[in-house]
């Protein structure tokens, strides 16, 4: 019997049924998350004047959590819209990596001064080319999303994105840098 290769689609095999498993079992984390987090919220509007009454004149199905998250959401896009999302980016990517950096810094952790030099230098290094070129900004859909994708990612503990940056170019230009010094002298 010759079977060809289309008879045993690859998605049949047991690994791929159990990664399409997993990504079910993570989608149902992450809605019943959600829906704890709408529970809780709907048990503190609850105890609100007005939210309570408005839900149930808008539809049996509405609940106060609704109307709260779907304000908060509003205000929130409002408030995107009123500042932009370059300074929410820079107020992100500027707060907990200060924190962060403070904190290292008080508990002496060691390899603290290349992360977060390194970090802040390339945070700067964004400032000044939005200074001398501030088109990036308006002119590129996603220039901030990428300036924020970046700079999370140097930052976040998990990734400790700066310090490897450190190790793959800063440390190498220090070096050629010192070395050209060091022959001028």
């Amino acid at each position: 019997l010759s079977h060809s290769v289309d008879s045993f689609p690859m998605s049949q095999g047991p690994d791929n049924m159990k990664a399409g498993s997993e990504k079910a079992d993570f989608k149902q984390q992450l809605i019943d998350a959600a829906m704890q987090f709408i529970d809780v919220v709907d048990e503190k509007c609850k105890t609100l004047p007005v939210l309570p009454d408005l839900a149930k004149k808008l539809g049996p199905q509405v609940k106060p959590a609704y109307i709260a998250l779907g304000t908060a959401g509003f205000v929130f896009f409002i408030f995107l819209m009123m500042i932009g999302f370059n300074a929410i980016t820079n107020i992100i990517c500027f707060a907990y990596p200060a924190v962060a950096a403070i904190k290292a810094m008080q508990a002496k952790e060691p390899g603290y001064d290349e992360q977060w030099l390194t970090y802040f230098m390339i945070f700067g290094m964004f400032h000044v080319i939005e200074s001398f070129y501030p088109e990036l900004l308006t002119e590129y859909a996603f220039y901030v999303l990428v300036k924020l994708l970046l700079l999370v990612w140097c930052f976040l503990p998990m990734s400790m994105g700066a310090k490897k940056i450190y190790n793959i170019a800063v440390k190498k230009i220090v070096t050629v840098v010192s070395k050209s010094e060091s022959k001028t002298e």
